[in-house]
């Protein structure tokens, strides 16, 4: 018997599902330290090798890039050698360059470690939410991948914390060596203590998946074309709400200290959200829930836009909007992994995330543009808020399948 399937066979129950979902917040949670940890030491960086702000946003590109190139070509092979081989691959990935980019000599040396840690990242995620969702029933479903997925935002805390000790003393290479080292450490107790879900360890098999052209065949084809529109929508409205609410909040009057308690609000909705829609999932259709969730999220961007006159509507709004965007964003990886069989979940998710990465590097581009513009404040937020409702159209109709179990 296959060493995957003894160990799967071996762990059954209920306490292997806890244990899954432990490990791969761990992963995700590391996962979210190597993604976050350039944006907090990039000013260090910028002062160690005379860098300037223009140069910096390659850096900050060169990861999500890689992540996009992750989400599409590393995290698909979980469907061919099985989830658990492919997340300790990503970890090593992620852990060897992010440790290596403590020896950084350059800023073309750092693109590149940051381009390479990136495609460990991209894969680790899909294959983690699939692995999740393997192994949780139906009506858990989006509880426990919102759970797992809620890492993401504890690693960028982790890291955020280790920075206010760590750089002073150590400077910022001392970061880039605890997110190399943590994900190495932790590769050895996958392979001990982490299964594969039973139907997977009998379903997947190299060459059985049938890759990207599987996803758009007839039967699979309209839901993962609402999918990856969904993810594409989602994602951009997502960064661009990170990345510029703290600078908006000054074109509509606000302080600079009321506009970091805006992006604290943003953050804290966007924790909250997850949880309780996927709470919600658990007693209603996960489609209804996460569509309603999307006019909620517009009608919550069109409201950051006009509560230019109060900032305690500011504030709420921006609140709302975190937990509507980023919460419907977490739970649509809980439909992603329900829309496709065993064999094809990895591919599926990977690919709608790779989409919404590529989302994700036009929202932050399209503010800055759209400022540039001089376009009044009111029309940034209500202009994102219709596209929304394309996100919210495609998740209405997605089949009964994206809401059930394989």
């Amino acid at each position: 018997m296959d060493v995957t399937v003894e160990k799967t066979v071996a762990v059954r129950g209920g306490s292997a599902t806890a244990r899954v979902v432990g490990l791969c917040l761990l992963v995700i949670v590391l996962d979210g330290f190597d993604m976050l940890v350039i944006a907090l030491t990039a000013p260090a960086i910028a002062a160690d090798w005379g860098l300037s702000a223009q140069r910096l946003g390659p850096l900050f590109a060169a990861g999500i890039l890689g992540m996009i190139g992750g989400s599409v070509l590393i995290a698909p092979l979980g469907d061919r050698l099985g989830r658990v081989r492919v997340l300790m691959l990503c970890c090593g990935l992620f852990g060897l360059f992010a440790g290596l980019t403590a020896l950084a000599g350059g800023y073309w040396s750092l693109l590149g470690l940051r381009l390479l840690t990136g495609l460990g990242l991209g894969g680790a995620v899909p294959n983690a939410t699939a692995l999740i969702s393997e192994h949780a029933s139906p009506r858990r479903r989006p509880l426990l991948v919102s759970v797992g997925l809620v890492g993401f935002s504890v690693g960028g805390m982790l890291c955020a914390g280790l920075a206010v000790p760590l750089l002073p003393r150590f400077g910022w290479r001392s970061l880039y060596l605890v997110g190399g080292v943590l994900p190495l450490l932790l590769i050895p107790v996958l392979w001990r203590f982490l299964p594969e879900a039973p139907a997977a360890a009998r379903e997947l098999a190299p060459g059985r998946s049938g890759g990207v052209r599987r996803l758009l065949a007839a039967d699979l084809g309209p839901d993962t074309r609402r999918l990856w529109l969904g993810f594409f929508i989602n994602m951009m409205v997502m960064f661009f709400l990170a990345n510029w609410v703290p600078y908006l909040a000054g074109q509509a009057g606000f302080s600079a200290h009321q506009g970091s308690l805006a992006a604290l609000a943003l953050n804290l909705g966007g924790v909250v959200g997850p949880l309780l829609l996927a709470a919600l999932c658990q007693r209603l259709d996960a489609r209804r829930v996460i569509g309603t969730a999307f006019v909620l999220a517009a009608a919550s961007l069109v409201a950051v836009g006009y509560a230019t006159g109060s900032f305690g509507v500011y504030l709420a709004a921006a609140a709302l909007a975190g937990f509507f965007v980023f919460g419907a964003q977490i739970a649509l990886h809980a439909l992603a992994a329900a829309a496709y069989p065993t064999a094809l979940r990895a591919t599926g998710i990977g690919w709608a995330l790779g989409c919404g990465r590529v989302g994700s590097v036009f929202g932050p581009l399209l503010g800055g543009e759209l400022l540039r513009s001089g376009v009044p404040l009111q029309y940034y937020f209500s202009g994102f808020g219709l596209v929304v409702l394309l996100a919210a159209a495609a998740t209405f109709t997605l089949s009964a399948r994206a809401a059930s179990a394989d």
